[in-house]
């Protein structure tokens, strides 16, 4: 297997020696620049019939949550709490603006898209804490933004996924709020992962920069064996909600996401697993490169519509 052909093109590029790393960026300068990155990979805005923005309370003030509706409201719709990718360091709501206006579309779901903080200015676990506060106040008060808090969902992509896992396992242990369905796009779930695809793609397919990402992220070498950290390493899976699971084929957290899509289904967990073999990660918001991109995050919005209807 190759990675597709439009991606090798990209994988074959000679790199730019001028190039600043991610490592020597300033946080601000490279979060612009990952903004601009998918900018200009992103493409036309899929239309939704509805985007609004509110502020919902958290642990240190409030949160920006962006909300899609994909149509006019007959009734209480499922909702979809959606935590975007970047590393720990980089990404917002805007950059994850058309995977959620797709996944509304796809799902029917209400989605609802946490702004949290960001590393290294907010180390573990504070963004996780963050998604977790938004999310129970959105299933808290879901009646008021239209939603059916007993068809509540969870995702997100790479980091994001991190965040999804988490939150899950926050919930168990807290005994809500109740998630009927997780959505988990390529994932990380083990901040010290070693398996085959780490050590097959950390260079050269686009994630060379995770380890600085994970310090990023991290206050210590002790909190990668933190189940909310590293979700891979819980100890019990029993009771969490099914789930789809993503992954891409050249992708160094290709294992680790089947890993934990393997240990809910062992612990009795319903779980699909779906594994873009010629895809690289991140692929999803390639909207202008791939028309995969957008058919794959459909596909996620289908699973997460079939697990709130079951």
């Amino acid at each position: 297997m190759q990675p597709h052909p439009k991606l090798q093109e990209l994988l074959d590029m000679p790199a730019d020696l001028d190039a600043t790393p991610v490592e020597d960026m300033a946080p601000d300068v490279a979060r612009a620049e990952f903004d601009s990155a998918l900018g200009s990979v992103d493409g036309e805005k899929p239309d939704i019939y509805a985007v609004r923005d509110i502020e919902v309370p958290g642990p240190d003030g409030a949160i920006a949550v962006r909300l899609y509706e994909p149509a006019p409201a007959e009734g209480l719709r499922p909702l979809l709490v959606y935590y975007h990718g970047g590393g720990y360091i980089r990404g917002n709501v805007g950059t994850h603006d058309s995977s959620c206006r797709i996944l509304a579309n796809s799902s029917g779901c209400l989605v609802a898209s946490v702004e949290y903080s960001l590393s290294p200015e907010s180390k573990f676990p504070d963004a996780i804490e963050e998604c977790f506060a938004a999310t129970r106040w959105l299933s808290e008060n879901a009646a008021t933004i239209g939603a059916d808090p007993s068809r509540l969902a969870v995702g997100g992509d790479s980091a994001g996924g991190n965040m999804a896992c988490a939150v899950t396992l926050m919930a168990r242990d807290a005994g809500g709020p109740v998630i009927k369905f997780q959505l988990l796009i390529f994932p990380n779930t083990d901040m010290r992962a070693d398996n085959e695809s780490v050590r097959a793609f950390s260079k050269g397919y686009w994630l060379d920069s995770m380890p600085f990402y994970v310090t990023s992220y991290l206050r210590s070498e002790a909190d990668i064996e933190n189940p909310l950290a590293s979700p891979l390493r819980a100890p019990d899976f029993s009771g969490l909600p099914p789930a789809y699971v993503m992954t891409a084929g050249f992708d160094p957290l290709r294992d680790e996401g089947k890993a934990y899509a393997d240990r809910l289904s062992a612990a009795g967990v319903a779980v699909e697993y779906r594994c873009y073999d010629d895809m690289i990660h991140g692929f999803t918001l390639l909207r202008t490169i791939l028309e995969e991109a957008d058919e794959a995050v459909a596909a996620c919005g289908e699973a997460v519509k079939c697990g709130l209807d079951a």
